[in-house]
């Protein structure tokens, strides 16, 4: 072997043998690192893997929770009138309204369709809670029961042993006449996100929704709005609020 300088640069000249013997080592090299390299992609992709409900699992599932489910709405809300103290122990309380309707359901759809229906709903009584515009809560007043809707979706709890149900409501519409105008309003309601955990046992038998709404499925109203014009905001704890329960018998 030897060595010509080039402009500073030497290059290394290297006999027949010595490149074979090189050109082996390296492909060895390329080898042990590729099969390290699968390796622990193959132990990262185990560890990592995401399960999921398919859409065959779905599907039985959304077929054996759907059917209609009498009993009650409670509803709590806070108006105006409601009165805030502090006690002498410096605890807030808050007073609040609450009323009971019998005799409404909460039906559920297969999953074909993946809609819940909360029948029957008395949007009358969201002109308690509406003060900010006293036409829009006077018509309010004589509006009959309603339905409010909503999208529900199934999937796997974060310990991989429960299946999970939740709902997105959807934002209920009205044409309402007052004030000599027709108004297209738009009533806004939310769940906080809230999720409901029920076993694979208890999907595998029928009208097993049940088994979701043990402890009842909560919803509450967010907003109003005339059109695009937002005309009240509601809290969870402070100003005026409506929180919905619907508890099954």
């Amino acid at each position: 072997m030897q060595d010509f300088p080039l402009h500073g640069v030497y290059i290394e000249t290297l006999s027949t043998n010595n490149i074979e013997m090189k050109t082996m080592k390296l492909w060895k090299n390329i080898l042990v690192m590729t099969a390290a390299m699968f390796f622990l992609a193959s132990c990262s992709s185990d560890d990592n893997v995401e399960r999921r409900l398919s859409n065959t699992q779905k599907e039985t599932y959304g077929q054996n929770i759907s059917g209609s489910y009498p009993g009650q709405y409670v509803i709590t809300y806070k108006d105006k009138d409601c009165k805030e103290w502090t006690d002498e122990e410096g605890r807030h309380h808050n007073e609040a309204h609450q009323e009971t309707f019998s005799g409404v359901q909460l039906d559920v759809s297969d999953y074909k369709m993946q809609h819940v229906f909360f029948q029957d709903f008395p949007v009358s009584l969201i002109s308690k809670v509406v003060d900010a515009n006293k036409e829009l809560s006077d018509a309010l007043a004589e509006v009959s029961l309603q339905a409010i809707t909503a999208r529900y979706d199934l999937g796997l709890d974060t310990d991989y042993n429960h299946i999970v149900w939740a709902f997105t409501p959807n934002v209920m519409s009205l044409h309402l006449y007052y004030g000599g105008a027709d108004h297209h309003i738009r009533i806004e309601f939310n769940n906080n996100s809230q999720y409901y955990k029920s076993t694979v046992d208890e999907l595998k038998q029928s009208s097993s929704f049940l088994s979701f709404a043990k402890t009842g499925v909560a919803l509450q109203l967010k907003a109003i709005y005339d059109g695009s014009t937002l005309i009240q905001r509601f809290g969870a704890v402070e100003g005026n609020y409506m929180h919905i329960f619907f508890d099954a018998e």
